[in-house]
């Protein structure tokens, strides 16, 4: 599999990974590499308690994609601060 964004700029390159959103192959230079946090919600019956796992899951993700989720973020922080 050849990087996608490479491709289009009339380079060739191997890809060493997918986007985990859209699955766009990506070569080292356009690949960013992101850490998803381990959690899980145990229901006690007499309340909830928050786990959060110390070890994460790495993941691959292409820059379009990236913006995209930022700019949710943002939107999804802002309104809670209000």
């Amino acid at each position: 599999m050849k990087c996608y964004v490479c491709a289009k700029q009339g380079v060739d390159k191997d890809a060493v990974a997918m986007c985990i959103v859209c699955g766009m192959g990506l070569c080292m230079g356009h690949a960013f590499k992101e850490e998803l946090l381990v959690r899980d919600v145990i229901d006690w019956g007499f309340g909830e308690e928050r786990i959060e796992y110390p070890k994460t899951l790495p993941r691959f993700i292409c820059a379009e994609c990236k913006l995209a989720r930022e700019q949710r973020i943002k939107v999804t922080r802002s309104r809670s601060q209000t």
